[in-house]
């Protein structure tokens, strides 16, 4: 066992511990006598770790409070969270068919999640080792343990450090809490017969000079499977009504991986591919289909077929999703002037997702083998293929069995400090941390290419039962994180410099040692494995950090607030972040704000130590559309197999962000509040999607095969690479309005709030190392999205209403020319959709004998938006959701 691990196991044994002898002289209080005089509350707001009273915040922070949170209806904090406006292009959720299975994340002004630095009480958690350990899988947060998330949309690094490029989701956890409150809520779907539930207990024993807060929940989501929503279902359509059915074109939800083979000679240039012999419609099999693209030029469209196979016929899209949460908190007053706490969070949350049987080539299969079409030797006689002809099966290998793929993920994460007065103008606080996620994947019934082999040799028929039973393979994965860190401030205060007050100063120190591990089993590793590939990979780093803060009042309306900080990281080097931001009481009911500052993020784990992996990606091969005189809007898209690479040369980015804004109370409920934010990025760590390295092949850029990214056409089916890079800029500004109002009339209280993001531009290349310009308002990057909550209350009855709002975006980009020659990212005349959703809920409280909920998510039953051929492929599931209608009943009691 190493020493990092003991002392983790020791720091969760020490909490234990403490907390057990501590609570055992800790009685429950049944009356307090209130004490005389007003007893002023000091707080921290996100963004600064100076605590004070009275706090003015030179950024923009947008509050959700608990109450909207259960508005919403949402079974997760992550669903939450993923509805916010400031989540501009929309984030990851849990998806069947993804490493990152069980994951979900906040992607704030569509700058990247792992740009955004999501944090518990003001501390950063270890993030996801499928995810490079640097973004936070916002499953494991207990959604009933949450008490208010602070979202600060400015650059923080001065403040956190790496990450927090985009801004801060800061989760403030309950504390203190007394009493029991126990919540259960049961969901169905009305897309089909798919279920959620929830549960949760939240309950907090107050002491003499102690508190013993505990929330324990469970919750569980039904996966969605593709044949259960129409637009994702297996099926043929004809769209140019030309009585033929293409693929890909007239196709939805099938694949080449069927029986297709295809001959290549790299002698000759001979290209072609077709049906098996034997093909047939019937066992999830779709027949004999045209090609949609032909890879040989100097032959005809239709001239090549495929034997196409319907995996959206059996596999899941939504994963399935069963989290277990707790969630310890304790705090203890040592004396009048020092508070000892403990925090624990464990988590466990586990996933399921299925995929259709192994699609896997049959690489140099025997040209005797029943399913070939080709006549190898009238080929040979023509001249059109030679002795190193390569023939190649594209294989669903139906007889092995659907792959089920099943994810645990469990993390701990445990704190332990000390925090109080040494005088009464100085404070501290120091704390220990440990967090350590484990992500254990394993799959069922892959392909194992040396089954196959064995079948080959011993003359096997590998579609025969016996074949199967030798071709099956498990396949697992293994992955940590681990975070160890060390942390102390100190807080006072320097004296009146202004003559309007104390000036507030802050300084601190904390050490990060960080671990990572990807771990594959060794048949996956070998490239043994149809279907599935990856190599393993592991890394470390250490951090050291330095960092300043002060609080200047400048007059009795105006005041300062400046933080820098220093890291020093092991791997890669070091970053100065500093940041300024200023205050105006203009008038009692008019504040005026704006912050400036410099941040970076570091290279991510996985970005320079991440195993090489492999996905079939979706994209539209523009380079072999133009060749074959296909306009780009006719350009239909197909799976691309894709590998990508880290790389251990990677530098840090480099952010600027500046934020003006105001906030004016109109009246006692009525408020406004506007802001102007720019977020500018440079050295972007850039790992171009399959689509990017198309658009710049297109272009006209000079790929180097050295640096991993470029595009392999040296078979027949194009092969893109693509690596991790420091390559261009990234900047992006906006305007966030929020405006809040309530009145009170005889027929009960009325609320509204709105929150409106404009992204105003989003200047980046148009592809891999073009040139920027602007994108906001392209595929899948709306430039408006807002919320608007409606409430009424009238006694022991409330309703809720939730509008969320998604702009339209372009149906298409494709790679323009203009009349110099130079390319550059345009859009089609055309707009997706915008997407409205309803929630809404209706509550009753029996008081005494708790509340309850009748609700509905997406109450009007929206599809969400589909692409501009009528699909809802990989690229809009950030964005949209196909969940469909949730009709759901809560029973709320507090005791």
């Amino acid at each position: 066992m190493n020493k990092k691990h003991q002392l983790a196991l020791s720091i969760q044994f020490i909490t234990l511990g403490v907390v057990g002898v501590l609570m055992g002289g800790a009685a429950p209080v049944y009356a307090q006598t209130e004490p005389a005089g007003e007893i002023i509350e000091e707080t921290l707001v996100t963004g600064s770790r100076i605590k004070r009273s009275d706090y003015q915040n030179g950024g923009q922070v947008v509050q959700i409070e608990r109450q909207q949170i259960d508005a919403l209806g949402s079974l997760t904090i992550a669903d939450v969270l993923r509805s916010s406006p400031l989540n501009s292009f929309g984030s990851f959720s849990e998806r069947s068919g993804s490493s990152a299975q069980s994951n979900a994340t906040i992607n704030l002004r569509g700058l990247e999640d792992f740009r955004t630095l999501v944090m518990l009480d003001g501390r950063r958690m270890v993030g996801s080792p499928n995810l490079g350990a640097s973004t936070i899988n916002i499953n494991m947060v207990p959604m009933a343990a949450v008490e208010s998330v602070e979202v600060l949309a400015d650059g923080a690094s001065a403040v956190y450090g790496s990450d927090a490029v985009a801004g801060v989701v800061n989760m403030h956890l309950r504390e203190k809490f007394d009493g029991v409150e126990f919540k259960v809520r049961g969901g169905d779907r009305s897309r089909d017969d798919g279920t959620e539930f929830s549960a949760s207990l939240l309950a907090g024993v107050e002491g003499d000079n102690s508190n013993l807060t505990f929330a324990i929940e469970k919750s569980t989501r039904d996966p969605i499977f593709d044949r259960d929503r129409s637009y994702t279902a297996a099926k043929t359509r004809d769209v140019d009504g030309d009585g033929v059915i293409d693929a890909y074109v007239d196709t939805i939800g099938y694949s080449i991986y069927g029986k297709s083979i295809a001959i290549y000679d790299p002698d000759t240039g001979y290209d072609r591919i077709k049906a098996a012999n034997g093909c047939a419609a019937g066992d999830g099999f779709l027949g004999v289909v045209d090609a949609d693209i032909d890879w040989g030029a100097d032959s005809g469209l239709n001239e090549n077929t495929y034997c196409m196979y319907g995996f959206a016929d059996v596999s899941a899209n939504k994963a399935e999703l069963d989290k277990t949460n707790v969630y310890v908190n304790y705090t203890y007053d040592v004396n009048d002037a020092t508070e000892f706490y403990a925090r624990s969070i464990i988590s466990r949350v586990e996933t399921f997702g299925r995929f259709a049987p192994a699609a896997a080539t049959w690489d140099d299969m025997p040209a005797d083998y029943k399913d070939v079409p080709f006549d190898i030797e009238a080929l040979k006689a023509q001249g059109l293929i030679g002795d190193n002809y390569e023939l190649t099966g594209y294989y669903r290998w139906t007889n092995v069995g659907l792959r089920d793929n099943f994810t645990t993920d469990t993390q701990f994460d445990t704190t332990v400090g000390l925090r109080g007065d040494v005088t009464d103008d100085v404070s501290y606080e120091v704390y220990v941390q440990n967090s350590r996620y484990d992500a254990k994947e394993y799959g069922k019934y892959y392909l194992s290419y040396t089954g196959l082999d064995y079948v080959m040799n011993q003359g096997i028929d590998p579609f025969s039962e016996e074949g199967a039973q030798a071709m099956s393979a498990l396949t697992t994965q293994d992955n940590l994180s681990e975070m160890m860190k060390a942390y102390a401030q100190l807080q006072f205060g320097v004296g009146d410099w202004f003559g309007a007050g104390e000036v507030l100063t802050l300084v601190g120190v904390e050490e990060i040692s960080l671990d990572y591990e990807n771990k594959y089993d060794r048949a996956s590793e070998g490239g043994f494995v149809g279907g599935s590939a990856g190599n393993s990979a592991s890394g470390s780093r250490d951090i050291t950090a330095v960092f300043a803060e002060a609080v200047l009042p400048v007059s009795d309306t105006f005041e300062l607030n400046a933080a820098v900080r220093y890291d020093s990281y092991s791997d890669f080097g070091s970053a100065t972040s500093p940041t300024i931001a200023g205050t105006w009481q203009v008038t009692d009911s008019l504040v005026l704000r704006s912050r400036i500052g410099r941040g970076f993020r570091a290279p991510g784990l996985d970005e320079i130590y991440g195993a090489t992996a492999f996905s079939a990606e979706t994209a539209s091969d523009q380079f072999t559309c133009a060749k074959n005189d296909i306009a780009p809007e006719d350009c239909s898209s197909t799976q691309i197999d894709t590998y990508f690479y880290s790389n251990e040369d990677l530098d840090a980015e480099k952010s600027d962000s500046f934020s003006l804004g105001g906030n004016w109370e109109v009246a006692d409920d009525l408020t406004v509040d506007l802001s102007y934010w720019t977020v500018d990025i440079s050295n972007v760590i850039i790992q171009p999607l399959t689509q990017d390295v198309f658009y710049a092949e297109v272009a006209g850029y000079q790929f180097n095969p050295a640096t991993n990214t470029y595009v392999d056409r040296s078979g027949g089916k194009p092969i893109v690479h693509s690596a991790y890079v420091n390559n261009g800029e990234l900047s992006t500004s906006g305007l966030d309005l929020q405006i809040k109002a309530a009145v009170d009339t005889g027929a009960g209280r009325f609320t509204s709030e709105v929150f409106v993001s404009h992204t105003l531009d989003y200047k980046e290349p148009g592809y891999f190392s073009g040139p920027l310009q602007d994108t906001a308002g392209f595929n899948l990057q709306p430039d408006m999205r807002a919320q608007l909550a409606l409430g009424w209350s009238l006694g022991q009855h409330s309703i809720d209403i939730i509008t969320d709002y998604i702009g339209a975006s372009s149906q298409q980009d494709f790679i323009a020319f203009g009349s110099s020659g130079d390319a550059y990212l345009d859009t089609s005349n055309k707009d997706l959709k915008s997407w409205t959703t309803i929630n809404a809920s209706y509550t009753y409280d029996a008081e005494g004998w708790g509340k309850i909920k009748l609700g509905a998510t997406n109450l009007t039953d929206e599809d969400p938006v589909f692409d501009r051929n009528g699909l809802y492929e990989e690229p809009h599931y950030d964005l949209y959701d196909n969940t469909g209608r949730v009709v759901y009943l809560e029973y709320t009691l507090k005791i």
